[in-house]
């Protein structure tokens, strides 16, 4: 008998994992098939909707498309292999506000001057959804995580700036003792609830929705999802592919009401996730691999035969510059990022309208990690990648960097990602001299451009009691 409740029980544990694997795969794909000329002429297209799923805390080699070996992403797998991914693409922080302000301007945090946990946008800052707006768009935004609230400017050009109540109470499995993050109320599918509700009302308009998905930050997921294991890294896998199934939900909704057909999909993330391996968990505190390589997933109207794949770097502040590029939109003023619709057009093989950019421009990614205390000195660090290193540099005074008297401290890091992909043996510490001349200059000429002209307008908010507590739920601590 107790054989037999053994052979039950590994039964029945198949038949989940074997749901879960095959709950997403999908009838083929009904929209109908494109091509080069397709992408070409949604810049003439004046019935597209735009929807930019932002995906909180999303590690790109954590999908499956991006060659993890766990089934964590069936749907955003599905969107990457009948659009486009961007292969090598960072983000410009490793933490959510100053990557969100440099999304959105299309900027680098320095230029933005969104560095600390009380500084907001001005007005005078000029939003993707502002022009969207302004070209006839419904705009809506849904978010949990505090960092993008108004307090902070992020709602400027949205018709609906809207964060979710709670909604359907289910079980989720996360660890209520240690997770860090387990004060935030809610999940995810209150984001779908709202976000579905918004396309209900106002799919019959031209809109730009954005949802801000908050549960791979938390490490949440319900029962069905929760199928990898009970670690730290187990419960993120889970919460990965519980965000997958609310992607599915949009997506398959779309199909449902006949927007599909009109509807190009954006997916990425504003940081990723540390387990250790640079002797780190989570994030906001260094500029390593594991906490900048986020996915970036274009899925249009129509769907491509194979997908492409552009192998070229890319980084957040070209989201939007490549989003107007192919909207026929025009383009984001004061932009460090560009678009990447040339590299897009070289994967489908159009060479010859391809005006690639030069293999050595560098990414530029940045953190102050003095952002959680107003009163502490500027501490930045940055990371410079190219396609076969990452530099990464503390400030010298000089330059606004904090002094370091311990002779022990590093002041820099030099990888060589090509043969040291996961950044394992930093160069500076095998001994011997190491020229990091160009280096230095390349990170002396991004870090000396000018701001935009709002960067003097950029505002201090003094917090409430409140307002701290909410950040603190989500394990940000801030004095």
């Amino acid at each position: 008998m107790a054989n037999r409740s053994v052979l039950y029980g590994v039964l029945a544990l198949i038949l989940v994992v074997l749901f879960a694997v095959t709950q997403f795969r999908r009838q083929p794909d009904a929209r109908t098939p494109g091509g080069v000329d397709d992408i070409l002429e949604l810049a003439s297209r004046e019935d597209l909707n735009v929807i930019f799923i932002l995906i909180d805390t999303l590690r790109a080699d954590h999908l499956g498309v991006y060659g993890y070996e766990r089934q964590t992403s069936p749907m955003m797998d599905h969107l990457a292999n009948t659009g486009i991914r961007f292969a090598r693409h960072h983000a410009q922080s490793s933490w959510t506000k100053t990557s969100m302000a440099a999304i959105w301007t299309g900027m680098y945090p320095h230029r933005t001057g969104i560095l600390r946990y009380n500084h907001a946008l001005p007005e005078s800052a000029l939003m993707p959804a502002e022009t969207l707006r302004e070209e006839g768009f419904t705009t809506a935004g849904v978010w949990r995580n505090g960092w993008v609230s108004p307090t902070f400017g992020f709602q400027q050009g949205f018709d609906l700036y809207h964060r979710p109540a709670v909604g359907r109470v289910i079980g989720f499995n996360r660890r209520e003792s240690e997770n860090p993050y387990e004060k935030l109320q809610g999940s995810d599918i209150d984001i779908t609830d709202s976000g579905l509700e918004f396309l209900r009302a106002n799919g019959q308009d031209r809109f730009f929705l954005y949802l801000h998905y908050m549960d791979a930050h938390q490490y949440m997921s319900d029962s069905e999802s929760a199928i990898f294991g009970t670690s730290y890294l187990d419960l993120y896998d889970n919460s990965i592919h519980w965000t997958d199934r609310q992607v599915a939900r949009v997506v398959d909704f779309l199909d449902q009401t006949g927007l599909r057909d009109e509807t190009i999909l954006v997916i990425t993330s504003d940081h990723g996730e540390a387990f250790g391996e640079h002797g780190r968990e989570g994030h906001a505190k260094d500029l390593h691999r594991e906490v900048t390589h986020v996915p970036w997933i274009i899925s249009f109207p129509f769907s491509l035969e194979s997908g492409l794949v552009v192998e070229s770097l890319s980084e957040s502040v070209d989201v939007f510059p490549t989003l107007f590029d192919l909207l026929g939109q025009p383009e984001l003023p004061y932009a460090d990022g560009r678009s990447r619709l040339p590299e897009i057009l070289g994967a489908a093989g159009r060479s010859d309208m391809a005006e690639r950019s030069p293999d050595e421009s560098p990414l530029f990614v940045e953190l102050d990690r003095s952002w959680g205390k107003a009163e502490k000195a500027s501490d930045p660090i940055i990371a410079l990648i190219l396609p076969d290193r990452r530099f990464i540099r503390m400030l010298e005074p000089e330059q606004g960097g904090v002094p370091i008297t311990d002779p022990d401290i590093p002041r820099s890091s030099l990888y060589e990602t090509d043969v040291d992909p996961m950044e394992v043996h930093d160069l500076m510490e095998k001994g011997g001299p190491i020229d990091t001349a160009d280096l230095e200059e390349m990170i002396a000429q991004i870090w000396e451009r000018p701001g935009p002209p709002w960067l003097d307008d950029v505002k201090k908010i003094e917090l409430s009691e409140m307002q701290k507590g909410q950040l603190k739920a989500i394990g940000y601590a801030i004095d």
